[in-house]
This record gives structure tokens, sequence and C-alpha cells, in this order.
């Protein structure tokens, strides 16, 4: 790629820190240098914490009308910036930049928008006691003090708005550990954050291993919310790593997505709609429909027009606008599909489909073939661990009972969706499937008002919406007394008697 080398510093207390072990990020695009990076300690992590805890007593004092007007001053840069972001996007993790262009900085704007101008959140509400007439109390929502957020590598410009922006809002204070794989759209974000007027200390950025970064953030005491996104398996050492200290933890986790599609479905839709599911951003999402089932009536014709679009499927430089098949984010992920792949052949899963890349690719480039396995049967490891990349599993189903069966017979619950032409038949299969989110006739359509998380071993807690925002809060209840509150008089007069 012929760009200025990026360069990225920790941002800590308004600065940028550029001191630290130096190393060298890839693009996944063509194994090229793409920039350098240093990395942080544990000493700098507790530097960034420190200025975090500062800042909080002044920032929390602010009104929510002047944060909002701090976010959306950001809208009006990012906007401006729109290209500058996708580019980053797209370089850093190998994602197409149609997708990043039309994705993720389109819904990252989309998203800043509404923690802009929501109005779904207030800071308190006045209340009536009804056990003491006249009387009256206020409850408020009030920020809890330093947050810490932990990012993962695949869709690191959301993460980062994900978990910055509700905490500014509700007055909290941050400190983000992006994936130091993929840091370039979060440092980008902070940068444009302190442009809009955010005072120093109130966001601080550091990355660097998730052994050293992510387990300072984890024991710290002074981190009073720990909002993780990343693996199960991450997720539970996260939690034992943070037990003793009793902060609040919010985690976004692993996923193994059902997308069902019903003998009543438009076929043609729902092949494109499954297609969407598993390889936009090359199955690199959390929520990716990984697994197909799909009604054994229709299977044959569905699996035809999958194979149809499919093979139209253009690769290439993730960088042309033209390209549909993007990169593997990192080297190591690469190598965790292929040994999936290879299991699946292993455990006798029938190999419908895979794209013949060819030469179609940037040489040196970190990529996997979309790909799609038929004949799974839910007892094999390709259909219950995740594989997070461009694989699809199929199996088939005979009633709509046995397709929610399926569905839930993973360990994970984050997402689901369901193809058919009959809303009633669609909403009640829904109803039935644990999982945190249920697409009936589309996937990937995550709204900012709406909540997110999983059920299950997919998470604890929400994302986005007011859900997602109150996370960010802890209630208080100021009472205030009456005059006119006569069992107040008579419960003081257990205590304390007028009489000599």
């Amino acid at each position: 790629m012929v760009k200025t080398l990026e360069i990225f510093g920790n941002y800590i207390d308004g600065k940028i820190d550029k001191d630290g072990e130096e190393t060298t990020l890839l693009s996944p695009i063509d194994g090229s240098e793409f920039g350098k990076l240093y990395l942080a300690d544990e000493e700098k992590t507790k530097a960034a914490i420190d200025s975090a805890e500062s800042a909080f007593r002044k920032w929390s004092m602010t009104t929510l009308n002047q944060r909002q007007e701090i976010l959306s001053k950001l809208l009006s840069i990012v906007e401006e910036k729109a290209d500058r972001y996708a580019w980053l996007e797209s370089a850093n993790t190998g994602r197409t930049l149609r997708q990043s262009t039309f994705m993720d900085v389109t819904i990252a704007i989309e998203h800043i928008r509404y923690f802009a101008t929501t109005t779904e959140f207030v800071e308190s509400r006045t209340i009536e006691h009804p056990e003491y007439p006249g009387t009256k109390g206020i409850v408020q929502y009030r920020p809890f003090g330093v947050v810490g957020g932990v990012a993962p590598w695949n869709v690191p410009l959301l993460m980062a708005v994900w978990k910055i922006m509700p905490a500014l809002l509700t007055g909290n204070t941050v400190v983000l550990k992006p994936s130091h794989f993929t840091p370039a759209t979060a440092f980008e974000l902070a940068k444009d954050l302190s442009a809009a007027g955010l005072p120093p200390g109130v966001l601080n950025v550091v990355t660097g291993e998730g052994s050293v970064v992510g387990t300072t953030l984890s024991r710290s005491e002074k981190i009073k919310v720990l909002s993780f996104t990343g693996s199960t398996a991450t997720g539970k050492r996260v939690s034992r790593e943070a037990g003793g200290t009793l902060k609040k933890i919010l985690m976004e986790l692993g996923g193994k997505s059902p997308n069902i599609v019903l003998s009543d479905a438009d076929l043609d839709k729902a092949a494109k709609g499954v297609l969407f599911g598993i390889f936009l951003h090359s199955g690199q999402l959390c929520e990716s429909g990984s697994r197909l089932l799909v009604h054994d009536d229709i299977k044959e014709r569905l699996l035809s027009r999958i194979k149809f679009y499919m093979e139209r499927m253009k690769p290439g430089n993730p960088l042309d606008m033209e390209t549909d098949i993007g990169a593997i984010t990192t080297r190591e992920q690469r190598r965790k599909i292929e040994e999936l792949y290879n299991r699946g052949l292993e455990e006798g899963a029938k190999l419908f489909f895979s794209h013949n890349l060819g030469t179609g690719v940037p040489e040196g480039g970190f990529y996997f073939p979309p790909t799609v396995f038929s004949d799974v049967s839910s007892t094999m490891d390709i259909a219950r661990e995740e594989i997070f990349g461009p694989v699809l599993t199929v199996t088939d189903f005979h009633s709509d009972g046995e397709a929610a069966d399926i569905a839930n017979g993973s360990k994970y619950g984050l997402a689901a969706g369901i193809w058919s032409n009959s809303t009633s038949r669609a909403t009640g299969l829904a109803n039935r499937i644990d999982s945190g989110t249920v697409w009936i006739n589309d996937y990937h359509m995550i709204s900012a008002a709406a909540p997110r998380g999983g059920y299950k071993e997919s998470g604890i807690g929400r994302e986005l919406g007011l859900d997602g925002i109150m996370e960010y809060t802890q209630t208080r209840h100021l009472f205030y007394g009456s005059d006119e509150n006569a069992l107040g008089e008579i419960a003081r007069g257990l205590v304390v008697s007028d009489h000599d």
C-alpha cells in the first residue's frame, strides 16, 4: 500500500505518548508494514487510570447538555473525515473498503449521533412515596467513576464508539484498551474527541498485550466498571481477574448464531441474507450467522441459490471498491480458521462450496476462501465451536420445533435470524430462541436505540439503547421530608419522645 506510515502512541491525559516498546503493524491486505505502535506496560496503564480518576470529579459535574455538545462536535468532525476513517479501518483490519465505508463508518456516525442527541436518557426522575403522604423523592442516575473498556480486533471503530460514548454521556471517565492488532481508528477517535473539546484525562487510550494492559484494568480497584468484548474463554479469565474488586462487569462474548430458513421463505432473499449474515467482514463478527438451519423441503433449492451468488463474489484488493471478499485480520486467526476447517473435513462434513481465490487477492495477505459445509450434524465441532471466519455450516430440520431445539442446542445465545413469509410464524419461532437479538427477514441490522447483548455464554449486560446507557449509571435516592408527613413524626417518636 502506498501510504505514509501511521504512527500510534498511547493517549494519556490529553497527550500522545510515544514512549514504550515499539512494534510493527502489518496490514492483512498484503502483509506490508502499515504502521508503528508503542505498547503500553503496567505502569503506563496505571498512569492512564490515575489520569481518568483525577478528571472524574470535574467531568461528572458537567451537565448532560454540555456532554452532548461535545459529542455533537465530534459527530461533525467524524462526518468530515469519513473517508479517512474508512481507509484506516480497512487498511488495519483487511475489511473491504466498501464495507468500511457503507457499514462501519456509516453506522459509527449514526451511533455517535444517537448518543449526541438522545432524549431517552434523563439524569433524574421525581417519585412519590406511597407510605409517606406529602413527601417526594428524586431518583438520580449517577456515574460510577472510571470505566475500563477492552475492545477486540474485529470492528475497532464501532467497538470504540460503543464503549466510549455511553460512558462519557453518563458522566464517567474512560480508559480504553483497543486491540494491539487494530488500534488505528480508536486513536483517531481519541484525537478527534480532544479537538471537539473533551478535557484532558476524561478519555485515555492505551494498547498492548491483554495479559499486561487488560489484566491491569481488570485488577485495578480504581476501575469501577469494566466493559469487555471478546471470546468467552477470555471473558471468563477477565471475570476471575476482576473478581476481588467488586467492580461491575459488562461482557459481550462469543457466538454461534443460527440463521434459520423456514419452508415458506423467499429463497432468493434468504440466500442473500444468509451470505450477508456469514460473509460480512469475512465472518469475523460475534453475531455472524455461522449456522444455516434450513427446512429439508427447500434445502437443495436454497443451496443452489447460495452457490449461484457465491460464485459471483469478487476477490481482489480490499481497498478496491469493487472487491467483495476481504482479508482475515490476523495471521493467527487465519490459522485457527484453517484448523477448524480441517477438523470439519475429518468429522465427515461435506464440502459443498469453497470459493477459489486463486491469484485474485494481493500476495502476502491473510485470506481464507468463503466456504460452505453441508450435511453437518449438531455434534460436530464446526457446528459447536466459534470459527470466527468465512465458514458456514448447513444443518437441515423438519419442523419449526426441531429448528428451535437445534438453535438452542448451543452454549451461545448472541443472535439469530429467521426467514419466512409469515410474520406470525417467524415471531412464534423467535420467541422460542434463547438469544439477545433475533432478526426476522434481515441480519446484522444493529440499531443504536436497541439493546445488544447475549444469553448464556454470550455475555452479561447490554450495549446500545437506553438499556446500554443505564449500564453505566448507579441510582441514588434523595428523600425530601415534609411537615405533612404524620407518619414521619410517629416514626421519630419511636426513639425520641416529646413527653417528660
